[in-house]
């Protein structure tokens, strides 16, 4: 069984010089703190919106909740549809790229959660839930796409 740590695959003489310079351990740490972004992001939105409508995981509430997120999970994903493919596909790009990647990613779903958080006190209450569930269901996505990382890649 082999593993895909991010190493694009290669021939035998040219493994070596890819191992320098694809930094695996790097890579896997990198993925690992994106990850906890991810889900901390998810955490705190979804916790957020619901202290602004008491009941908003019951019910009809529920419904918009859902859409919300799975809105935000999707853009993630389109938007990052790059870096999937390039997870599904075993060609990764260098190290320095994926850290550009993340380092945009992670400010790009701090500022979904600002935005969120920020019209807590003055949109109204719906508004404001489903924009931090928005920001929740980006957050899991790219917590997801972490994982993706530490799956064996077969060919």
């Amino acid at each position: 069984m082999t593993r895909n740590w991010g190493l694009p695959p290669r021939d035998a003489q040219r493994a070596l010089q890819d191992a320098k310079t694809s930094k695996p351990v790097l890579t896997l740490f990198i993925s690992a703190v994106f990850g906890v972004i991810g889900a901390s992001v998810a955490a705190m939105s979804f916790a957020e919106a619901r202290d602004v409508i008491a009941n908003l995981f019951h019910g009809g509430s529920l419904v918009a909740a859902i859409i919300a997120a799975g809105f935000g999970c999707w853009s993630y994903i389109w938007l990052a549809r790059p870096r999937f493919a390039a997870q599904f596909s075993g060609s990764h790009d260098g190290f320095s790229s994926l850290l550009r990647f993340y380092a945009r990613a992670a400010l790009a779903l701090a500022g979904l959660l600002a935005i969120g958080i920020a019209s807590i006190g003055f949109a109204p209450a719906v508004v404001t839930v489903l924009a931090l569930c928005t920001a929740g269901g980006a957050g899991a996505a790219a917590a997801f796409q972490t994982v993706l990382t530490f799956v064996p890649h077969y060919e």
